[in-house]
């Protein structure tokens, strides 16, 4: 990867491993160094079969001339071979700064912060978490600067130095025997001052006088402020990864990288959420063939959109926008009230923050055509069931199952209906032909010492089965992790799950999401502590644990949680996010080691 921060700052490149097979080089560099270095660096031990992807930051189509000399001395400092990439004709302007940069390097102490090397690990992987939102910019444009590929005269144009610079790097590396790609960086959307469009037309002039092909729809990379973080090219830590799996999908779909491989079974991806900005394209979590219906609940009241009229569908790359005119909510109004990137939560009589999602989400339902993975049976959990429990699903007596929770089990912000725990027994209903009986304590703004007060009602009751959810709310930590409060938490819980396993009811604990990471309550760290507290538990005792988080996180990579899958911009998953939480349920009760992900109308298959 050749870029400038952008990449160091927006590329997950264990991702891209793990989806590619291929080893990642990251020559994201600080920009000063000058686009000229990391371009000519990236010649350096190219062989056949690699690939090189060029994901320059806007300016690139201008000149490629330009070095800084300071920022690469203090990269190469004693590394003397690695002047052998930077041009002979710079080579004065070098020879020049040796004295001054020898004074300021004699007279430098230490420094630390985003750019010095604690902030990466030894594979050059950003691992400083980034969980503030670019929130200020339209107060400091000044200082963030503007983005247009438009020059002077309002055309798209690309020099002639860079052209030729670029024509003869594509001959080298196709001499070298790898392939060569142009890729679009992420960008914030405030800051562009042309038409998103104009950046597809340079797309289609590089490919033109250039020849490189540009893989990327630039405008899948213009990103809201909260995946953005301190620059208006830094992805924060959720868009570093969103950013890594759209050029993933650009890498696939020009045949760069293999898919999973596709059958030509066709299923229903029913209610899929996301919202809309302005004319800007949202990916899909698979490639629709047909579209069977656009639609909102909004106030209660179902409005429909229709295709070419309210939104436009790119069925190749398996997006969705909205048209000029269209009747879908734009959520570049969605309101958030921000203080040095965070946000937090205000719920007043004249004033609330954040907005609700809820009037802006759309739902899509929509055929895609299924991976081979989702017609192979589930793993297998059936160990974490009692005996009593299999033998009622196999010989098809009825079945209770309970649950006790926070408000994400009480459905909050939801239609009431559509929640895991009557996706599950709906899914356990119509699978072994049971009768299923629920049962649901949960209360909203609840933590965990709810189980205490509904303890007894919960033996008298006699479940068959008792799912607790509990730890958004319990998780809350000032400033840093406090490990008493984990301690405390995991206690209260291990206690519980120890006296209802001696009532014979069986016991399955669930995990909990990453919740908007921009709030300014949110501890990230307590999040994993809370979560690894749980699957210790779990593992005590056998029972079944819904790694929540771990499902969450892929679909966060892909789908912005706090827009596409919260109702409340916070932590209220809407009806399709809790489809998820039964998708991370339902293998428990695999009992024959037949269940697949087409088998089930809510499982989500990603």
């Amino acid at each position: 990867m050749v870029a400038g921060s952008s990449s160091a700052f927006g590329l997950d490149q264990y991702i891209l491993e793990a989806e590619t097979g291929y080893k990642v080089i990251n020559l994201g560099l600080y920009a000063g160094f000058g686009s000229l270095f990391y371009t000519e660096l990236a010649k350096e031990n190219l062989n056949p079969g690699d690939i090189v992807l060029l994901g320059y930051e806007y300016g690139w189509h201008d000149s490629f001339s330009s070095l800084g000399q300071d920022v690469i001395m203090s990269g190469i400092d004693e590394n003397i071979d690695i002047y052998k990439h930077i041009p002979v004709s710079h080579w004065p302007d070098f020879i020049g700064y040796l004295f001054k940069y020898a004074e300021k390097k004699n007279s430098f102490e230490e420094a630390h912060g985003i750019y010095s090397r604690e902030s990466f690990d030894e594979n050059g992987q950003l691992i400083k978490t980034r969980a503030n939102a670019l929130s200020d910019y339209e107060d400091k444009v000044s200082m963030y600067g503007i983005i247009s590929v438009l020059d002077f005269e309002g055309n798209v144009t690309i020099s002639d130095r860079s052209v030729e610079y670029l024509r003869e790097l594509k001959e080298y590396v196709l001499g070298c025997g790898a392939s060569i790609y142009f890729v679009a960086p992420p960008v914030l959307y405030d800051s562009i001052t042309c038409d998103p469009d104009n950046f597809l037309e340079l797309a289609r002039l590089e490919e033109e006088k250039i020849g490189i092909p540009y893989i990327s729809d630039p405008r899948l990379y213009m990103f809201p402020a909260d995946l953005m973080s301190d620059t208006i090219y830094h992805c924060n830590s959720e868009g570093e990864k969103v950013r890594t799996n759209i050029l993933v999908d650009d890498l696939r779909l020009c045949g760069v990288i293999s898919g999973s491989g596709c059958t030509d079974e066709l299923n229903i991806n029913r209610g899929e959420t996301c919202v809309l900005v302005d004319t800007l394209p949202k990916r899909l979590l698979h490639k629709p063939v047909d579209i069977k219906q656009v639609y909102a609940v909004i106030d209660g009241v179902e409005h429909n959109y229709y295709e070419n009229v309210d939104y436009i569908i790119d069925y190749e790359r398996g997006t969705i926008r909205r048209t000029q005119e269209s009747n879908i909510p734009n959520y570049l109004y969605h309101n958030v009230i921000w203080k040095d990137g965070k946000f937090k939560y205000i719920n007043g009589p004249d004033l609330c923050s954040p907005e609700s999602n809820i009037n802006y989400q759309i739902r899509i339902d929509y055929d895609y055509y299924v991976a081979k993975e989702e017609l192979e049976p589930l793993e297998n959990s059936r160990c974490y069931l009692s005996n009593s429990l299999r033998q009622k699903l196999e010989e098809g007596d009825s079945i209770n199952v309970a649950l006790c929770g926070d408000g994400v089990g009480a459905g909050v912000d939801t239609d009431g209906e559509g929640i895991f725990l009557n996706y599950l027994s709906e899914a356990l209903s119509s699978y072994y032909d049971v009768e299923i009986e629920t049962k649901n304590y949960s209360e909203e703004g609840r933590c965990c010492d709810l189980l205490n007060e509904k303890i007894n009602d919960i033996i008298s009751d006699h479940p068959d089965i008792l799912m607790i959810e509990f730890g958004i709310n319990d998780h809350y930590v000032p400033q840093t992790l406090d490990e008493e409060n984990v301690k405390k938490y995991k206690d209260d819980i291990e206690k519980i799950v120890v006296k209802l396993k001696e009532n014979d009811i069986d016991v399955f604990l669930l995990g909990f999401f990453q919740q908007n990471i921009t709030l300014s309550s949110e501890s990230m760290e307590a999040t994993r502590s809370f979560n690894k507290a749980l699957k210790e538990i779990a593992d005590n005792n056998g029972i079944y644990f819904a790694d929540v988080y771990a499902l969450y996180v892929k679909i966060g990579s892909i789908k912005p949680l706090s827009r596409d899958v919260m109702s409340d911009y916070i932590h209220h998953p809407n009806e399709w996010g809790h489809k998820l939480y039964f998708t991370s349920i339902i293998e428990a009760f695999n009992i024959y080691g037949t269940m697949r992900p087409v088998d089930f109308e809510n499982y989500i298959f990603i």
